[in-house]
């Protein structure tokens, strides 16, 4: 997966801003919502958004 794309283009969050908050806890899309902001101004990218978390909670 590559860190650096930019998962939601509204806030230029990425995959690695992602991971980070996964790293710190998040488990849930919510929870990362409260940590990132993703996915909280159009909601275009929630699903791209849950994707990315459980790839990381998979590892």
């Amino acid at each position: 997966m590559n860190l650096d794309e930019i998962v939601c283009p509204c806030l230029g969050t990425t995959n690695q801003m992602i991971k980070d908050a996964v790293d710190n806890g998040a488990t849930t899309l919510e929870e990362v919502q409260q940590e990132t902001n993703a996915g909280t101004v159009c909601g275009a990218c929630l699903e791209d958004i849950q994707e990315s978390i459980n790839f990381f909670l998979k590892k």
